[in-house]
């Protein structure tokens, strides 16, 4: 399947206990639209959405689409609607990366600035915010680009990420907006509880029994491909993405919107 306007997406609900969560909550989790649309100015994915009545929407990178003749417009549309029916916590990915740190993307990162300042969508530029009543901080991490290298890969750690972040309240459910889902062992380091991440795009081709076939670096069988990974006390929960771009394909592999459900752990409860 090669994605296009017409083309279907799935919902796929994921519900994590944790003894930390004070409330439910539930989140609808997009990463990797890359200005796809589905519909008209993306109707079909906003009523979804809609429908699914989520408490926030968080975004895992990725939403546009880094190009010298590429347009926000289609993301942008998707923001001022969410917006005005929800809280959006802006993930980075490396196309939003790209827009922020090299001059041939001016003109992009000056309409995405100016949407997000009128949409009021929270960018999450190393930055975090707490969500009180449910004991939820929502962290999102913004790397340096060279760690998104195809050939080289740069390996961060948690110490790192602690200089960009700042130490976790280890008390409050710590949500991670991490686009690359490869350094899920500095993750885990720094403390995170969940982690969502995306960036793979379910490793576009997808085999029975084996999963992703390759990544959009080009490598072979990413390791963290898509679905629910855990190392130690964190998990990771991989999105297969909702759009596409350089390589226009999908086999086996369905694009998707997560309609994430925090719930507290009643075996934890005194």
């Amino acid at each position: 399947m090669r994605w296009d306007k017409d083309s279907r997406f799935e919902i796929n609900r994921v519900v994590i206990k944790n003894r930390k969560i004070k409330k439910p909550v539930t989140f609808a989790v997009i990463a990797d639209l890359h200005n796809c649309c589905y519909g008209r100015d993306n109707r079909r994915l906003f009523d979804a959405l809609v429908k699914e009545e989520p408490d926030a929407v968080l975004i895992a990178g990725d939403l546009i689409e880094a190009g010298i003749n590429a347009s926000e417009e289609e993301g942008l549309k998707l923001l001022y609607m969410l917006s005005g029916r929800f809280p959006v916590y802006y993930g980075v990915g490396n196309h939003e990366k790209k827009l922020f740190t090299r001059s041939m993307y001016q003109r992009q990162r000056d309409e995405l600035v100016f949407g997000l300042k009128r949409s009021g969508v929270r960018l999450m530029h190393n930055t975090s915010y707490e969500l009180p009543d449910s004991n939820v901080c929502i962290k999102g991490l913004d790397i340096p680009h060279e760690y998104y290298r195809r050939v080289i890969h740069k390996k961060t750690s948690g110490r790192k990420l602690e200089g960009l972040l700042g130490r976790p309240d280890r008390k409050s459910f710590n949500i991670l907006l991490a686009h690359d889902p490869s350094h899920f062992k500095a993750y885990a380091e720094y403390g995170a509880d969940l982690v969502l991440s995306g960036h793979v795009h379910g490793g576009m081709v997808r085999l029975p029994y084996v999963g992703g076939l390759f990544s959009p670096e080009y490598k072979f069988f990413p390791k963290y491909d898509a679905g629910i990974y855990r190392l130690g006390h964190t998990r990771m929960l991989v999105s297969r993405g909702l759009g596409s771009h350089t390589i226009n394909i999908r086999i086996n592999n369905t694009p998707e919107l997560i309609m994430l459900r925090l719930e507290r752990d009643e075996k934890w409860k005194r």
